[in-house]
């Protein structure tokens, strides 16, 4: 959305900008300035007023880059009527290039008065990466990812892939609706995946590597006209309907095939954001997001499968256990157990919020309850990954007090996004990262970040703002986060 700078507000604007020194009477310069390294990497700056300089503080680069990833590309935003200028020519913001392996001045020009700033880059001596976490790219949809209203990463054969569901034109239900795949070698720089189906995946699928192939499940295909020119399924009254499974496998990443899923007991029916493990030769499904009354609600089966297509309910399931209830949840694996952690019941509210951890070790028969508080508040859409010894909770919602009232005296709470990082080594509890092992402040609250697992190292890319309807379910109105962090598990 552009947004409106009219005198008033750039007035009070250029008074902070320009500190409480008595204010130019025409105050002008550059606003913002990033860069964009040949491999698509963005590198956010810090623009400095007073000091008159331009330095990549909260995203230094890596030591020893190669003498080529320093021709960066220039962004930047300026004062209304403002040119900027480099060595006497116009430098056109997402288009000019320089090299940025030594200090370059940039000179913002109106009229006939000039600001002189020095843009140097610093290095990441200390790898960020190790202790607290290190932004590896400020905006993925500047190295080749599209703007997508939703997306999954996982790491297969190496590479990272991703699926997403783009709607370029909005989501009217006569717009363009595109579902595709991306793939990347090092985390960063994106290209699209020429598969062999136009279509794969849908908005709420989520990929999965089983039986040694790259699966995408679920979702739905309620916005737009999509690639092979289907219209969007729409219910009976205004909102979503999903007709069925949509699911697509791959041995490559690019020989894609579209799966006829066989489901004659209907186990397999949260189809936005559904909850799956793998578990040895064993697919198992605990429940996502269905449709009901044309909204995203909870849905909560357990089914399991062995080969990805077929699937058989978990009979005798109890759903009315706590865990089974509690949805928006994380779902996972560790030291011989299945969990479930937090999350809400009935709707979004402060009263239906969980701080629970319950487990299982007979595919969801039945539920113990391991601890009535984990540890990491009441608070759902979050992700947990990890290795065989340690995990790490990412993201997730929940609600702050404002300190007023309604009018009858009940205590009025808003919504929050958490930046904070929880670790357990046993499933159950979960301790907050505090210190040097906290994330930076650059690092921003999202719920549903994509988490992703090499070795040693935990990728976060990107999540979403806050996206609890009255279910806490994913709409493509979210706001969307397509920054890139890398933290090291330990």
């Amino acid at each position: 959305m552009k947004k409106l700078f009219p005198l008033v507000a750039l007035v009070c604007f250029a008074m902070v900008l320009w500190g409480c020194h008595k204010p130019q009477d025409d105050p002008f310069g550059i606003l913002t300035f990033s860069l964009t390294m040949p491999n698509g990497q963005t590198v956010e700056c810090v623009v400095d007023q007073e000091a008159k300089t331009i330095v990549n503080t909260a995203d230094p680069v890596e030591p020893d880059m190669p003498e080529s990833q320093y021709v960066m590309k220039i962004n930047y935003t300026a004062t209304l009527e403002t040119e900027v200028k480099m060595g006497g020519e116009v430098v056109e913001s997402g288009v000019t290039t320089a090299d940025f392996s030594a200090p370059v001045t940039i000179v913002a020009v109106k009229g006939d008065k000039e600001i002189s700033y020095t843009v140097t880059l610093t290095e990441d001596a200390n790898d960020a990466s190790q202790t607290s976490g290190k932004r590896v790219n400020s905006n993925m949809t500047g190295s080749g990812f599209p703007s997508a209203a939703w997306f999954d990463v996982t790491m297969f054969k190496g590479e990272f892939y991703a699926i997403t569901s783009t709607y370029p034109e909005g989501t009217a239900v006569d717009n363009h609706a595109l579902y595709d795949v991306y793939k990347s070698a090092d985390g960063i720089a994106w290209q699209k995946v020429n598969t062999s189906i136009a279509v794969t995946g849908a908005f709420g699928a989520r990929l999965v590597v089983f039986q040694d192939k790259l699966w995408a499940y679920g979702g739905g295909r309620y916005y737009g006209i999509d690639e092979d020119g289907n219209d969007p399924e729409q219910g009976w009254m205004p909102g979503p309907e999903i007709s069925g499974l949509y699911l697509s496998s791959s041995p490559d990443g690019e020989d894609w095939a579209a799966e006829t899923v066989v489901d004659d007991s209907y186990a397999f029916n949260g189809y936005v954001d559904p909850r799956l493990i793998v578990q040895g030769d064993q697919l198992t499904y605990m429940g996502g997001l269905g449709c009901v009354f044309g909204m995203l609600q909870r849905s909560y089966n357990v089914a399991t499968s062995s080969d990805g297509v077929t699937w058989t309910p978990v009979e005798g399931a109890d759903k009315t256990a706590n865990a089974a209830r509690s949805f928006c949840s994380p779902l996972y694996t560790f030291k011989g157990k299945t969990f479930v952690a937090g999350g809400i019941q009935n709707f979004v509210g402060p009263q239906y919020a969980q701080t629970a951890v319950y487990s299982t070790t007979d595919g969801g028969l039945t539920w113990t309850e391991e601890t009535a508080d984990g540890g990491f508040g009441a608070m759902w859409n979050m992700r947990v990954a990890g290795t065989d010894d340690v995990l790490y909770m990412v993201g997730g919602e929940y609600h702050v007090p404002t300190g007023e009232v309604d009018d009858k005296g009940n205590p009025i709470y808003e919504l929050a996004l958490s930046n904070k990082i929880f670790r357990s080594t046993d499933g159950v509890n979960w301790t907050e990262l505090t210190g040097e092992n906290a994330m930076p402040d650059t690092y921003v609250g999202r719920s549903r970040p994509c988490l992703v697992v090499d070795g040693d190292m935990l990728w976060i890319f990107g999540g979403r703002g806050i996206c609890s309807g009255f279910y806490g379910a994913p709409d493509a109105a979210d706001e969307i986060i397509f920054d890139t962090w890398k933290k090291k598990i330990k």
